[in-house]
């Protein structure tokens, strides 16, 4: 008598799954794509940090000469391979990025000026934006993508 009563009751519930799994997949969906373009985040910025350390760090131990070279208005050489230096370590996550630009700074100003700097500066802005998720974290994030800039000062060894 019993299995009769069990059997009606399943042939009622048969798609049930289907449908709670409908409901919750876009709220597994979301708790999964934000944790991912966040770990994204935290690498690409971790990058462009040790970058602009690396590139700030050599510009600190060039000499006075390289760093006083005057080039009729352009930036001097030495400034150029730090950003090359700064270009070359961020061509790991180059392919994500939306876009790079480095900057080289002496006390403030372009370097290449008469006097020694105190402070050399390497400042790294990069705009990442999620390719996977992007219909989820454009809204949160902003459509051109997230904007991160890695800022290293160091004392210019030379004084």
């Amino acid at each position: 008598m019993r299995a009769p009563f069990c059997r009606a009751f399943r042939r009622t519930e048969q798609g049930s799954v289907a449908i709670e799994a409908a409901i919750i997949l876009p709220v597994l969906i979301l708790f999964l794509a934000v944790p991912l373009f966040l770990a994204r985040i935290f690498w690409y910025y971790s990058v462009a940090e040790k970058a602009a350390h690396d590139g700030a760090r050599f510009l600190s131990q060039a000499t006075r000469l390289e760093i006083q070279a005057s080039t009729g208005g352009a930036e001097p050489a030495v400034a150029a391979l730090a950003k090359a230096i700064v270009n070359a370590e961020l061509d790991e996550i180059r392919p994500g990025l939306v876009g790079a630009t480095p900057s080289v700074l002496c006390d403030g100003l372009i370097c290449g000026g008469l006097s020694v700097p105190s402070t050399v500066r390497v400042a790294v802005q990069i705009r990442v934006r999620d390719d996977i998720f992007g219909f989820i974290t454009d809204p949160l994030f902003g459509e051109e993508g997230l904007l991160l800039i890695a800022d290293v000062t160091v004392r210019y060894a030379g004084n």
